[in-house]
């Protein structure tokens, strides 16, 4: 699974709008860290156009999953727009309940189910802490993979 985690896929703007603002909604879930805003914003403006709104105006509000069922609606671009999430919510240092929670709520709209979130989660632990294995100290490393979890 790690080897395609990160299978190219191409997303319409429309789909990069509806991600963004789902990810700004995790975000807020426990407050937006820096590392959160960053991520978001070098996402969106990676694939915004001269003349596109600004960040500010798509990602604002509440954000209605059911927005994102007819834009993710194959199960790779379904299971694309929750690791996005996941990541998203990784990004802070510490994967909260509440952003879990609400991941959960957003992949079963799309159609994800509840174990395939859970296996999409440990994937994506799995390939942060290979980023991290050179690391000597396992005390350290122990650490950061209990954060890594719904806490």
């Amino acid at each position: 699974m790690l080897n395609d985690f990160f299978a190219q896929q191409d997303l319409n703007f429309d789909q990069v709008k509806v991600l963004t603002h789902a990810m700004m909604a995790v975000a807020r879930v426990d407050g937006v860290h820096d590392n959160e805003m960053r991520l978001v914003r070098e996402f969106y403006e990676s694939c915004a156009r001269a003349g596109d709104p600004r960040l500010e105006d798509i990602a604002g509000g509440p954000f209605d999953p059911a927005v994102a069922k007819p834009h993710f609606d194959t199960p790779e671009l379904a299971k694309l727009f929750v690791k996005s999430l996941i990541l998203l919510a990784f990004a802070d240092g510490e994967y909260a309940k509440l952003e879990d929670d609400i991941i959960r709520q957003y992949a079963d709209i799309v159609g994800v189910t509840s174990e395939q979130v859970t296996a999409l989660h440990e994937a994506t632990k799995e390939y942060l802490l290979a980023s991290l294995s050179h690391i000597q100290n396992l005390d350290a490393l122990k650490e950061v993979a209990k954060k890594l979890d719904p806490q």
